[in-house]
């Protein structure tokens, strides 16, 4: 090896790299951590880790995509690309990081970021069936409200009300100078 200043020894680089390394900082004891995980493969890394006997947490939320001309409602990662498992580092650590589909564990600087028991806890209160329930915006009878979606979208309308037992609301939209009632999927209205 050569240096700016002639050959450089074993010792001398063995000593450079433990100076610009830090070494991670791991802790023993069962904790929950938070991994990142490659683009579109939590429900992958969820199954090799559940495979490997970790307790894994990888929570959903309803959203909706366009498939073609029409939106429908699809499961997404409620954090997209990370998901929660809790595990001994010491024990498991290598076998959980080095799972396909696993990028690394979340960390700041050289410390592995730990999820604190009350914050898994409290998600899961959230996430009954580990799907997030998302509550549309508070309106009342009356407030002027936005369409994004659909035919419709960009128009002006009065919120009408909730619909009994589904996730549908009524709004009134002014046509050719009369309000004429739509029945549209709740979240895709916003209060102005």
């Amino acid at each position: 090896m050569r240096g700016a200043l002639g050959p450089v020894t074993k010792l001398e680089a063995r000593e450079l790299r433990s100076m610009t390394q830090e070494s991670l900082q791991i802790r023993p004891g069962l904790r929950w951590y938070a991994v990142h995980s490659k683009a579109n493969r939590e429900k992958e890394v969820e199954k090799r880790f559940v495979d490997l006997q970790l307790e894994v947490f990888l929570p959903w939320m309803k959203a909706r995509r366009r498939i073609g001309s029409k939106f429908q409602g699809v499961l997404v990662p409620l954090f997209p690309g990370y998901l929660f498992c809790r595990l001994d580092l010491v024990i498991s650590g290598k076998a959980a990081r080095y799972s396909p589909g696993v990028k690394d564990f979340l960390k700041f600087g050289n410390e592995i970021a730990e999820v604190g028991e009350d914050i898994i806890a409290s998600l899961r209160d959230r996430c009954p069936d580990g799907i997030a329930r998302v509550e549309p915006a508070a309106v009342k009878a009356g407030d002027s409200v936005k369409i994004n979606e659909g035919p419709f979208s960009g128009l002006e309308a009065v919120f009408e009300k909730n619909m009994k037992g589904s996730e549908r609301v009524a709004v009134l939209l002014d046509i050719l100078g009369r309000q004429t009632r739509l029945v549209l999927p709740g979240e895709i209205i916003e209060k102005i």
